[in-house]
């Protein structure tokens, strides 16, 4: 199903259940515009309270099935509809549409003050069991009865599976006229871009309600969807741009986030210094300045970066890619290497990460600091990555170090099996270990 009809679908299931969560249904979010209802009798069920409570605590056990069968003994014992409601509701929530498409029709009473639900549910279920005729007959029954928003969009929605594009539109205008919801709008302008060809008419839309009400994510990602689709290329940055300078004046930092990886993926796509220069220009110190140092081989600023994300956050990780970056960076890295040991002895104190304990492994080993340490590490880090070439390799050379030249051989040779001998670094170990064996 392409996103645009899952988004619209997935806002009438949000819209159906008014505002459900995993624990309760809030079942009286919204009351019918009515007030003089039929008023059903109801019976006395002395163990009443005790199902409530039982009932109730399924739920919060999340024991669905367990707390729709009490909400139905209840139902039947009390004839309180308000029972009835909750059993229908968790019965939609475990998608058992069958039995709600049954019971809703077998109990459903006219002008009674559940009715609204009871019959949204109904339709619901009709919807999903792929009875599209009877979906319909039983929406527009719904929206005959119960003239608002959340009824327009149910039967908006029937409308879209069954591709009369106009009537949906039709519907989910209405639907807007009451809620002036961004996401009854995001649809309004999916149906006129994808299904009416008013491609032009759903961008202008879309600009001016963001013009007029502000960034909403979702709608400004449909609209940079809408630029990209029509090759508006020359749009994309400065909208994303603008969005970006918006949520960071309002302290909204989860859009700001998302925003922010969009705008350098497209400014990054004509020039990465670009995308590396707005980053810096806005102080944006992060994990995607320092993923653009790296790919832009600059690791010295990287360096730094690293020094202050680890300062601001006391991420270890930081500090090993630091410790990495040092002594890559050394060109006599004897001068380097306490620092760098130092580093990784304090990342692995706490963390276990194979990439981090080969690393100090070889570099422990091949300086000839400890072997043995060397070979600990690497043996660890070869219980995560078994079959890791680079790992046996940091093996082999420490058993060779320690003159266990039986075993380095035996490892070495899986290496050069593998891999060959195109590596010069490969190729002297295998020199060093074939005449140690010797």
């Amino acid at each position: 199903m392409p996103s645009y009809k899952k988004s619209l679908v997935l806002c009438c299931l949000l819209l159906l259940f008014n505002g459900c969560s995993n624990k309760t249904l809030d079942l009286e979010k919204k009351e019918p515009e009515k007030t003089e209802f039929i008023k059903v009798k109801t019976k006395n069920f002395e163990s009443e309270n005790q199902y409530i409570i039982l009932a109730l605590e399924s739920e919060n056990q999340r024991m669905y099935y367990d707390a729709r069968d009490l909400y139905f003994k209840l139902f039947e014992e009390t004839n309180n509809y308000e029972y009835f409601v909750k059993y229908l509701a968790l019965s939609t929530n475990l998608k058992d549409y069958e039995l709600v498409k049954i019971n809703a029709m077998k109990y459903y009473i006219s002008n009674i003050k559940q009715e609204e639900i009871i019959l949204r549910l109904y339709t619901f279920s009709l919807f999903k069991l792929g009875e599209s005729t009877e979906a319909l007959k039983s929406g527009e029954k719904l929206v005959s009865l119960f003239k608002n928003d959340i009824n327009y969009e149910v039967l908006g929605t029937i409308y879209l599976q069954q591709k009369n594009y106009l009537k949906a539109y039709e519907f989910f205008d209405k639907a807007y006229f009451i809620n002036k919801s961004s996401n009854t709008f995001l649809n309004l302008t999916n149906i006129q871009y994808y299904n009416l060809e008013q491609k032009n008419e759903a961008i202008s839309k879309l600009e001016e309600y963001i013009k007029s009400n502000g960034y909403d994510f979702n709608l400004s990602i449909q609209l940079l969807t809408f630029y990209e689709k029509e090759q508006k290329t020359e749009k994309l940055v400065p909208f994303l741009k603008e969005m970006y300078f918006d949520y960071k004046k309002n302290n909204e930092l989860l859009m700001l986030g998302k925003t922010k990886l969009l705008l350098v993926k497209y400014i990054a796509k004509d020039s990465v210094g670009s995308a590396i220069e707005f980053l810096e220009q806005n102080n944006e110190e992060d994990d995607i300045l320092l993923n653009l140092y790296k790919i832009t081989n600059q690791p010295q600023k990287a360096y730094y970066l690293l020094d202050k994300l680890y300062k601001k956050s006391n991420n270890l990780d930081y500090l090993a890619q630091q410790a990495i970056l040092e002594f890559e960076m050394a060109e006599d890295k004897t001068k380097v290497l306490n620092d760098v040991v130092i580093k990784f002895e304090k990342v692995l104190e706490t963390e276990s990460n194979h990439v981090y304990e080969n690393y100090l492994a070889y570099i422990l080993i091949d300086f000839n600091i400890s072997a043995q340490r060397g070979v600990t590490l690497v043996q660890k880090a070869l219980v995560e990555e078994p079959n890791n070439m680079a790992y046996i390799d940091t093996l082999a050379w420490g058993q060779y170090k320690l003159k266990n030249c039986k075993e380095a051989y035996k490892q070495m040779k899986r290496v050069v099996d593998e891999i060959g001998l195109n590596d010069e670094e490969i190729k002297l170990h295998w020199e060093k270990i074939k005449e140690c064996k010797k």
